[in-house]
């Protein structure tokens, strides 16, 4: 087996791993990994008093704490049926900025761009870029002012409660936020400058669907009452499992998410594709120039997102602090009587769309819901990897393919927590696939389907499969052709592994027997197969993770009833391995 592994790069917040294992011409296998052990806030917030809440519950990130204070505030006071002034709802969007800015700079400065100047780090890349890094730790300082002013620490600040601010900042200190906001401007036009006009590598593209907050009055913002896809559909905020469907996953501590049993997109990516018309001002017009339709494929733009992200809370901010200054009065914490409700806060973080959810019984805390961006992203950051590991392999470059999962895990920004991740690319031992063979039977007894043309030669060795396994009395094998639409989704839940028999040309030697996870081929084009569409369509999730494809290199697809001597040799290994 041979493994490739960077142990400690430190230019993700958290500590975890993306891996590739490839047998032959073909990548088996994506995970990405988080080793961090679970925190358990949510089960902590039981019991405790919404006010309490607040103040644990943004306990689980350093790196978002005021999205996720925002988040838990907005639950709450929908819940308990609190309304909020101008003012405060004003004074809440500022200190949202502050993070906004704070975050994108750290990510697009110190972790991102030393992977396009060619450096393995900020230190190294300060010795020949200093005003880059200059820029980056300036915008970051100002940032960090901006949210120790608004929550009183740069870091878990208490000021921010339901129904109000514990203490207003003084119009001395807003009108200083505003003038700064007002002078940073040249060096955010050549941030979105800089982070734009990167060449961003087309390895890896790919549709796939963006989530966002919808904010009101069909502005650009960074929270809002429902979630808006780049399908054109919405999902009301209490509605948001629609959306996020968690699920738990063997390889990692942090649990993924699916919508419609697809992966999605959340973040400054996300946004600015469903929202990037709504910009304003010089937002707007970075955003008309720079645009393309390879922001909708490719998640290394991210980057780019969130510089005019950047550039559109610097516009922001001093619009905000004036209309906040119209309000002279600082309203006082709005009390509550309410002691029983259910609420949910819908916040972008930097990351991506942020849920908090909570039911309160009694004045307490009965059930809480946390959904992070990073766990909604989990399942396109396998999938986009995979999509790189594959046609790098394809185009022989096997040695960049580390690097580029580095890539596009960095992209995404992942909030792991505060460390280091691991990329490693794994060499699959010889006869790998008898023992995925055995692991999947330890799942339930394989249901087999055989795949193919018997008048296309050695791409009919998956019917002849099925029919020799049913002559040896093997339970549950079909033929694709005696499958009615839907079966499965009538009959099994899942929890039997789903495994088609089928020639697949993935470039190896006339005989080579590789398993693929199913839905890895329906969404590699490279692969030869021929699935009926409702076998995809029609499976729900866990039945899709559960499925799998047995392929057998074929030396030929051209039409014949013959099938050649090495692909009969392997189909007599097949056999004899799912029958002993």
């Amino acid at each position: 087996m041979k493994k490739i592994s960077v142990d400690h790069l430190a230019r993700v917040e958290g500590n975890g791993g993306i891996s590739a294992t490839i047998d032959g011409n073909a990548v088996t296998d994506v995970k990405f990994t988080i080793y961090e052990g679970p925190r358990l806030v949510e089960r902590l917030t039981v019991g405790r008093t919404p006010e309490e809440d607040v103040s644990i519950a943004p306990r689980i990130c350093a790196i978002c704490t005021l999205s996720h204070k925002y988040a838990a505030i907005r639950a709450m006071e929908n819940a308990l049926s609190v309304k909020v002034s101008p003012k405060v709802y004003l004074l809440r969007e500022l200190m949202h900025m502050g993070e906004m800015i704070e975050s994108h700079s750290l990510h697009l400065y110190f972790l991102a761009l030393p992977d396009y100047l060619g450096f393995p780090n900020v230190v190294s890349m300060a010795s020949k870029y200093d005003f880059e890094a200059k820029i980056g730790l300036e915008m970051k300082n100002f940032a960090n002012h901006v949210m120790k002013t608004i929550s009183a620490r740069y870091i878990h600040g208490e000021n921010p409660v339901i129904g109000g601010f514990g203490k207003y900042p003084s119009k001395e200190e807003l009108v200083w936020i505003k003038s700064r906001a007002i002078q940073f401007m040249p060096f955010v036009m050549k941030t979105v400058q800089l982070f734009c006009e990167i060449d961003y590598p087309d390895c890896p593209e790919d549709e796939t669907v963006f989530a966002c907050c919808n904010p009101p009055e069909n502005k650009f913002g960074f929270h809002g009452e429902e979630i808006l896809l780049s399908t054109g559909d919405t999902i009301d905020k209490d509605n948001y499992t629609n959306l996020t469907n968690e699920f738990v996953v063997p390889h990692s501590y942090a649990k993924h998410s699916l919508y419609q049993g697809k992966p999605f997109s959340v973040g400054a990516l996300a946004r600015v594709n469903n929202l990037g018309e709504r910009l304003e001002g010089e937002s707007q017009k970075m955003y008309q120039k720079y645009f393309s339709e390879r922001w909708k494929k490719n998640p290394l733009f991210n980057n780019a997102a969130q510089a005019l992200e950047i550039l559109h809370c610097f516009e922001r901010i001093p619009k905000l602090v004036d209309e906040i200054l119209e309000h002279s009065q600082n309203p006082p914490i709005q009390t509550y009587q309410v002691k029983e409700g259910k609420g949910t806060g819908l916040v972008e973080a930097p990351r991506g769309l942020l849920v908090h959810h909570y039911e309160i019984s009694e004045g307490r805390v009965s059930h809480t819901d946390i959904i992070t961006p990073t766990a909604q992203n989990a399942e396109d950051i396998e999938r986009y990897c995979y999509i790189a590991a594959q046609k790098l392999l394809d185009n022989g470059e096997e040695d960049k393919i580390r690097d580029r999962m580095d890539l596009v895990v960095r992209a995404y920004d992942p909030c792991i927590s505060c460390s280091a991740h691991l990329a490693e690319v794994k060499k699959a031992p010889q006869e790998n696939w008898k023992e995925q063979l055995d692991q999947i039977k330890q799942k339930g007894t394989p249901i087999f389907v055989g795949v193919g043309k018997k008048d296309h030669n050695d791409d009919g060795s998956g019917i002849e499969l099925a029919l020799h396994l049913k002559k040896r009395g093997v339970e549950d094998v079909w033929l694709e052709s005696e499958i009615e639409e839907d079966k499965f989704g009538r009959q099994e839940n899942g929890s039997r592994p789903l495994l088609f028999l089928d020639a697949v040309d993935f470039r190896e030697n006339p005989g080579k027997i590789t398993i693929l996870p199913l839905h890895y081929v329906l969404s590699n084009a490279s692969l030869s197969h021929r699935f009926l569409p409702f076998l995809s369509s029609g499976l729900n999730y866990q039945q899709l993770k559960n499925s799998f494809v047995l392929g057998i290199q074929p030396q030929s697809l051209d039409e014949g009833h013959k099938l050649s001597p090495s692909v009969r040799k392997a189909m007599g290994q097949v056999i004899e391995q799912i029958t002993h």
